[in-house]
């Protein structure tokens, strides 16, 4: 970290306390994200500079993405209690012209994706994002590569398993701002558009399996404390769910126009018409879209 060079700011959050680098290291781009953790009751320490902690705590890795704790305060070492951390950095490097988009301000559109927009545009695009390595931190994950010692709990059964893990945003010790991601094992369901009526069953198992292993984890958390939701568009074409504490405010990520809660995503399947391949196929999907973004950029 302290190897980095300061480029720009590429974006800053008031309301998350989120602040994103855009740097060099080692002659290629990179991104840091700086956050402030949750406050504890006693906190009175503020932030001087992003990377002058003493204390800094390598909290993982799985390819380009990196995440750390840090203390700039006497006596609170991340190293031995992560809850002593003031910050938490995410530092992706090398930064791709995708990521420095995405992470940039930018305006926002809000657009209609028809499934005759989807077969002649987006599915090639979601091919090709799926493609060149790009899942390859998804897939260390997976196959027990990578973040084993994150692992909340799973199901290896491999036709209807998942592994659950902390989202970075989260620093595994405030309940109330819990934020986990379940990754389905099976490897044929990209995002929303591929989920059909012959999937309801694994996807209602998906839904009470995930939410009583997270529960199991967390004993002071109970079932119906949990937000499960799926993205459109997600940030990457592996079928995930986002499962949150009600009490956490995820930002634009909980937004409509771009989350879907995961029971009402079961409920219109079922009541699709059609045989079991009828799915979301077939129906136009409103969500919005950064000026920035390849998606917009490319096709919209």
């Amino acid at each position: 970290l302290r190897d980095l060079t300061f480029d720009r700011i590429l974006n800053q959050d008031t309301r998350t306390k989120t602040i994103t680098y855009l740097c060099t290291l080692s002659s290629s781009a990179a991104i840091l994200i700086a956050e402030k953790t949750a406050f504890s009751p006693d906190s009175s320490t503020l932030l001087t500079h992003p990377l002058t902690p003493p204390n800094i705590l390598h909290h993982g890795s799985n390819d380009i993405y990196h995440w750390f704790l840090a203390s700039h305060s006497a006596g609170l070492c991340p190293d031995k209690d992560p809850r002593g951390a003031d910050l938490r950095f995410t530092l992706i490097h090398p930064a791709t012209e995708t990521h420095i988009r995405k992470y940039s301000a930018q305006k926002w559109r809000a657009v209609v994706e028809t499934p005759e927009v989807y077969d002649k545009y987006v599915k090639k695009y979601v091919e090709e994002k799926r493609g060149s390595g790009r899942l390859n931190w998804v897939y260390n994950i997976l196959d027990g590569k990578a973040e084993r010692d994150r692992v909340i709990c799973e199901d290896k059964d491999e036709e209807w398993g998942w592994v659950v893990l902390p989202d970075s945003k989260w620093d595994r010790t405030t309940l109330s701002a819990l934020y986990t991601l379940c990754l389905v094992l099976r490897r044929d369901i990209s995002s929303l558009r591929d989920l059909r009526k012959k999937h309801v069953p694994w996807l209602r198992r998906l839904q009470s399996s995930i939410s009583a292993g997270i529960c199991a984890a967390y004993p002071g958390l109970e079932e119906d404390q949990l937000r499960l939701y799926v993205h459109y568009h997600p940030s990457y074409y592996h079928l995930h769910i986002h499962a949150v504490s009600l009490e956490h405010d995820a930002g634009a990520g909980q937004y409509a126009g771009k989350a879907l809660l995961l029971g009402n995503v079961i409920s219109q399947l079922e009541t699709m018409a059609g045989d079991d391949e009828a799915g979301f196929q077939n129906v136009d999907l409103a969500f919005t879209v950064g000026e920035e973004s390849e998606l917009w950029q490319r096709i919209f």
